[in-house]
């Protein structure tokens, strides 16, 4: 698993606690840090804003580029592709030193001057990207043309891989570990709140069904909106590089952005696959054998719940009407069905079967809040839902026994607090 500084302290204020004391802290409490990197940006890499672009009168590949740096207006020479679509750069002025030791000079390009370097992500020792220069946006914090990019928290985080075991599935995810630095710092998590505004005021049972065959092993939820438009957003693009979680488009990272902040598992469909003969929605969720949920579309297999979904429902940036799913089935159960079957397992498989976060209106919430930031979104009122009547399970703590394998003992108070800040409900307190 991997984390940010950054992220984690959107859940947890670090502001007083160091890189080193983070470090003994996982460390302590059985999250063993694999590694910990701490991103520099070197002096002289500041905000650009370009103003023009125009071809290179003797290069095809290459565009001059007008670009206000602050200080002045520098030409500079570029030969990413993507440089025409972009507005803000990260450029490394003259005098900049960068990774490898390549510093920044003056240079003629094929016959053009050229006074600095727009910057790719690997050119400055940040994750790769992809192909082309970094496209900069205010996900970051207010960009101010000729401030150095190494003053903003977001870009020089600090990125730590975690070794867990298999049984910690609770920490598959950024507010997992917050809520287990919480505990340990004793530091109080910060509330996420947010209350969507439905924009259509039609229910979604106007415009949509789900319905149910045999017995269900897992927990859905379902939402219906449509979408005019999706933004980019360099910040989403930047942290999955930093985590290593590929995604593919717009719409697809954030819903992997969202699963990875929150630990829900959640999916898009484009919800044409799912419109019967009468063009409604209609959803049918069928318990195939024990842990193997299969999600039908006209009777047609579009994805078995927290194992695999079809390429061809899958939404993507140029669907216009998405059905988004969350889901939750208990990681045992779904292990002992996916080894006894031939199912071909997905990316997300691993989070379902080491146990994703159960509180689906939490993951709904959260990726709704990053739909209204970035998508022009109209979302229908209300749900679908189906879920599993489980009990609750109840774990005797035993102080005596805690202080037996600790080697010292722990004020009960203590024990109740820790229990609490990581979500436990306390019924009964006893000093015995």
């Amino acid at each position: 698993m991997i984390v940010t500084r950054s992220w984690l302290n959107e859940f947890i204020d670090l502001s007083k606690v160091s890189n080193e004391k983070l470090y003994e802290t996982f460390n302590s409490i059985g999250l063993e840090v694999d590694s910990i990197n701490q991103i520099e940006i070197a002096e002289k890499v500041v905000i650009g804003k370009i103003i023009s672009c125009a071809k290179h009168p003797d290069a095809d590949k290459l565009n001059v580029c007008q670009i206000d740096v602050g200080s002045g207006t520098r030409q500079i020479v570029c030969g990413a592709a993507n440089v025409v679509e972009a507005e803000y750069v990260a450029v490394a002025t003259i005098g900049a030193v960068l990774p490898g030791d390549f510093a920044i000079k003056h240079a003629k390009l094929r016959g053009v001057e050229s006074v600095g370097m727009v910057c790719a992500s690997s050119e400055l020792g940040l994750p790769d990207m992809g192909k082309g220069i970094m496209i900069l946006d205010e996900s970051i914090g207010e960009l101010e043309v000729g401030k150095e990019l190494r003053s903003y928290d977001k870009i020089v985080d600090t990125i730590i891989e975690l070794e867990l075991t298999a049984n910690r599935g609770d920490c598959l995810s950024i507010y997992g570990v917050a809520r287990d630095l919480s505990a340990a710092l004793d530091i109080e998590m910060k509330p996420f709140e947010y209350k969507q505004e439905e924009k259509i005021k039609l229910g979604i049972a106007r415009e949509a069904e789900l319905r149910h065959t045999g017995e269900m092993d897992a927990d859905l939820e379902y939402k219906l909106a449509t979408i005019e438009n999706i933004s980019d957003s360099f910040l989403i693009q930047l942290r999955l590089a930093m985590v290593n979680v590929e995604a593919e488009g717009k719409l697809g990272s954030i819903l992997a952005y969202a699963t990875h902040t929150t630990g829900v598992v959640l999916r898009g469909y484009d919800s044409s696959k799912f419109r019967n003969s009468e063009n409604k929605i209609s959803v049918h969720t069928l318990a195939k054998t024990k842990g193997v949920i299969e999600i039908l579309g006209n009777e047609k297999v579009l994805s078995v719940a927290g194992v695999n979904q079809e390429t061809e429902a899958t939404a993507n940036d140029e669907t216009k009407e998405l059905l988004i799913e969350a889901s939750y089935i208990n990681p045992d159960t779904l292990v002992e069905a996916v080894s006894t079957t031939s199912l071909k397992t997905d990316d997300l498989y691993y989070k379902t079967s080491r146990g994703a976060n159960p509180d689906l209106y939490f993951g709904l919430s959260f990726l709704a809040s990053m739909m209204d930031t970035y998508t022009d979104i109209s979302c229908f009122v209300g749900s679908l839902n189906v879920s599993v009547d489980r009990e609750h399970e109840s774990v005797i703590v035993d102080a005596k026994e805690i202080a037996s394998f600790l080697g010292m003992d722990v004020d009960i108070g203590k024990i109740v607090t820790i229990l609490q800040k990581l979500g436990f409900e306390i019924n009964t307190m006893g000093h015995d």
